[in-house]
């Protein structure tokens, strides 16, 4: 019949909207492993978001360790690991109150992912929203680590952080397509608190940091 599309093989189908954001993800830890420039990362991920095929998606990760991603219905080809020694790791001593570094991550896809009252934050948060917002109030949390490194994708989505009046929040460079990085914090910064590190990528979308709606001090009342 005339009219239909020409499909030869796997590489020919249509990817879905899933299959860019996983492609785009394993872009996004690429530039931050250093494997990718900025400018890479850019190109990349506007082919990405442009992909029709699988075969447009395919060749975006070719040259990276995690890649390519598979197209359904062919193998994935064997990857040769080489073996690397890991150092053990000292054991803690027994009564050591150094926190456990550790790394959470929060991805919402077309939805929303809210944080709130009690809850102990670590010492890095990997924060996604795709068509969607993430909210994080830091207002009543269990704060242990000096620093936190929050590392932001916000795509066509929005991420929101509430924090209290006298906290350090550092809003650092990072790689904005039509989107928007919004500081809200005002007043002095309270000696000998945590240092909150804020930085990621910002495409169509927005990062804000702001203080609670009843103001209050980082000691509370």
């Amino acid at each position: 019949m005339n009219g239909q599309p020409d499909v030869s093989g796997p590489r020919d189908l249509r990817c879905s909207d899933v299959d860019r954001e996983r492609v785009a993800e394993a872009l996004r830890e690429a530039a931050g492993d250093g494997r990718l420039t900025l400018s890479e990362l850019e190109e990349r991920l506007d082919v990405t978001f442009r992909a029709r095929t699988y075969g447009d998606l395919e060749p975006m990760t070719r040259d990276l360790p995690a890649g390519p991603h598979p197209v359904p219905g062919l193998p994935v080809p064997a990857r040769t690991v080489p073996a690397r020694t890991v150092p053990a790791r000292p054991p803690v001593p027994s009564g050591s109150r150094h926190p456990v570094a550790r790394t959470e991550r929060i991805t919402t896809v077309l939805g929303d992912e809210r944080r709130g009252g009690r809850w102990e934050v670590p010492s890095r948060l990997e924060v996604g929203a795709f068509l969607g917002q993430v909210v994080l109030d830091f207002t009543e949390a269990i704060v242990r680590h000096r620093e936190i490194v929050v590392q932001v994708a916000a795509v066509l989505g929005s991420v929101t952080f509430v924090v209290p009046d006298g906290i350090d929040v550092r809003m650092e460079p990072g790689l904005s397509i039509m989107g928007e990085r919004r500081h809200r914090l005002g007043g002095p910064i309270t000696p000998g608190g945590p240092v909150y590190r804020v930085r990621g990528l910002v495409v169509l979308g927005e990062i804000t940091v702001r203080p609670p709606r009843h103001r209050r001090s980082v000691f509370g009342r």
